[in-house]
Order: structure tokens, then sequence, then C-alpha cells
């Protein structure tokens, strides 16, 4: 039941159905799709004259016939900066573009800041994606090291327009892929004090873009269209449903407990629907990522085994677990001991069979955070 809600709402989310309803005859039709849902995203953009998309490793390319480059992620990759240099050259051969942008578009397309290195770059990326610092703060330092983020990509241009699938806190849209496109409100200040807070040793150097000429952005869909879709399906095939207002960030074990505390209200037939991104820190080499490790941490700490969640990735990829996500199973409580020596190790995938399931891996080519289904049956 829960798995059917998820992926039902995947199939309504995708980015190509979603962008067609916004387009207008006039923008331009020369197009520069990023991220994971690049192929997707131009897919359903219409007629072209030219177009460039660059794409992590693995995920869904598009079913017409374009210039792909794919890069790495989520650790930035030498591909992450031959897209990088490619993107500069196509940007520079136009005066107009319009740009579908959605995450995953940090890692996979790079170039570097003078006086900045690649390896600067990656150095830099690694150890704050590792930390479990938030995304605002990880893109704030990738911004002011990077010749492409932070509104640089677009100030080349004498006019942009920027589609933006979110991946990212509601109302942060130059967070996306690290906003190449719009202004940035982030100082090299700001910048330095979270660099240094996570041991990135660089001596930050320029601003970013505060203003650019003549652009434009619409957001074609966020977290918040995820959640509100499964609520919509799942009111449908007769549940109750409790919406989760605002997202769930912050530390994962924090999240867990506070939505034990949320289904203590639920009664039967109800089922809350949350969205967000938690945020994890690696310790060790494990196999599991911010959905599985959610889930067990949930699973370790209710008490309600008439509870039965879902802790699913929008982009059907859960960190390195190998799965999308887990479906716990409220009988069947955790070995704590087992479970709390496998989260030391960055394992959490390695619980997830014995207190409920892993969810298929799907590249599903959307990205719009992570979704949660918890019911009460």
């Amino acid at each position: 039941m829960l798995l059917e809600i998820y992926r039902e709402t995947l199939k309504a989310c995708a980015p190509d159905a979603l962008i067609r309803p916004v387009l207008r005859d006039d923008f331009p039709r020369t197009v520069v799709a990023i991220g994971k849902c690049a192929g997707a995203l131009i897919d359903g953009f219409g007629d072209i004259d030219d177009a460039l998309v660059v794409i992590p490793a693995g995920y869904p390319r598009p079913k017409r016939n374009v210039h792909v480059i794919e890069g790495g992620h989520p650790e930035m990759t030498a591909d992450s900066f031959e897209a990088g240099r490619a993107l500069l050259d196509f940007v520079a051969a136009h005066d107009e573009i319009t740009f579908l942008i959605s995450g995953g578009g940090s890692a996979c397309v790079e170039w570097p800041l003078d006086p900045f290195t690649q390896r600067d770059l990656i150095d830099a990326n690694t150890r704050l994606i590792r930390s479990g610092a938030s995304i605002a703060d990880i893109n704030c330092v990738r911004k002011h090291l990077s010749a492409i983020k932070g509104g640089r990509l677009a100030a080349r241009l004498r006019r942009s327009v920027t589609f933006v699938y979110s991946d990212v806190s509601d109302d942060a849209l130059a967070d996306v892929a690290s906003g190449p496109t719009l202004p940035d409100p982030t100082t090299r200040e700001e910048a330095s004090r979270i660099a240094a807070r996570y041991g990135v040793t660089l001596s930050i150097g320029d601003e970013t873009v505060k203003r650019i000429n003549d652009y434009e952005v619409h957001l074609i869909a966020a977290n918040s269209t995820l959640t509100a879709t499964a609520a919509t399906i799942a009111t449908e095939m007769g549940w109750s449903t409790i919406a989760w207002h605002g997202q769930i960030e912050g530390d994962v074990a924090e999240a867990a407990t506070t939505l034990v505390r949320a289904v203590a209200r639920l009664r039967s037939r109800e089922i809350l629907i949350a969205g967000g991104e938690p945020t994890t820190v690696q310790r060790g080499d494990g196999k599991g990522g911010r959905c599985t490790e959610l889930a067990v941490r949930f699973a370790l700490a209710n008490e309600n085994r008439r509870i039965q969640a879902l802790f699913g990735s929008s982009d059907g990829v859960d960190g390195n677990s190998e799965s999308a996500g887990a479906i716990v199973d409220g009988s069947r409580p955790p070995d704590r001991v087992f479970a709390m020596r496998e989260l030391d190790g960055s394992n959490s995938a390695a619980v997830v069979g014995s207190i409920g399931s892993a969810l298929p891996l799907c590249p599903s080519g959307n990205n719009l955070r992570d979704l949660y289904l918890l019911a009460c049956t």
C-alpha cells in the first residue's frame, strides 16, 4: 500500500510532465539542462534550436537527440570538470539561454574560480558532503570557489530564463545546483566562517553575483509538490491524510524522534505525509543513505507496533545503500545492539532487512527531496 502511493507519486511528479504547463513561446530556444532531472526536463521542453545536457552518470538520459555530457555525483570527478569546461564554452557561444536546473548539478558540472584548482574543489566538496553540513552551508562554500555557481553562469549572458525543479528548502532556489543562474545573497565572510567550521582551509576569494541584468526564474516543482501529490493519491485510496507543515531537516536522529512523537497521535486508517532531507554524518565505510538511516532510527525509537512507515528518496537512489530507501514493518522491532553498531559504521542498509524491506533501486528522473509515509493500520 505505501509502496503503491510512493510509486504513483513519483509518476505524477515526472519533470517532463510538470514543465510543459509553464512554458511560453518567447523563451529562448537555446537550452541548457543540468542535474539529475536534466534528461526528463529537456524531453518536456518542446522545440529547441540548440542544447547541452549535463547529467550525473547513471541517471536517466534524454530520449531526444541532443548533446549529453555526464559528470560525477556525489563526488566531483574529472568528468565534472570536462562538463564544466564544455558548459562554459557553450554559454560563450550564445547570448540568451533557457536553463533547466535540478539537484545534482553541483557535483556533476564544475570549473574552478581562479586561483583555485580542480583538486581544491574536489577536496572541499568531499569534506563538506561527509561532514553532516546542511545543503545550504555546503552550497554557500561551493559558490565562492566556482566559476559557474553563485550566478556566475548567467552573468555571462545578455538574457537568461531559469526553470527550477527544486531539491532544497522552500524559498531557497539559489541553492539548487548551487544557483548558477540566479543572484546570490551569500557573502565571502559567511562562506569563510562555514568553510572553517568544517575544516576547509581554502582562503575564500570573490563574492558571488548579486545582480543579473535580464533574467527570470520559474519554479516547476518542490518537495511540497511531492507531498501534496502523495496526499491526493492516499486520499483517493481511502486514507485519512495528515500533512506535515514545512520540511523535515536537521540531524537525522532528531528527525526520527520528531516523527515518532507525531505518529503517536495517529488513529486507524490515518497516514502522516511528510518530506524533507535530514543530514547524516559519514562515520564509516558502510552502505546507507538518509532514508535508510532515518528508517532504522525511527524503528529504534518507535514503540507503536501498528505503524508502518516508508522513507523513500524521490530520485530513487538513497546514498550508497543500493536501494531507494526502506519500508519499516512496525511488528518487527530491531535488535538495538546490532542496529547501533551498524549505525556507528554508517551501515544502516545492513539493518533494514531485519525491520522491514528495502525499496527497490529505481533512478526515477525525479529529484524533489525525500517522501515519508507513516500509516496507522
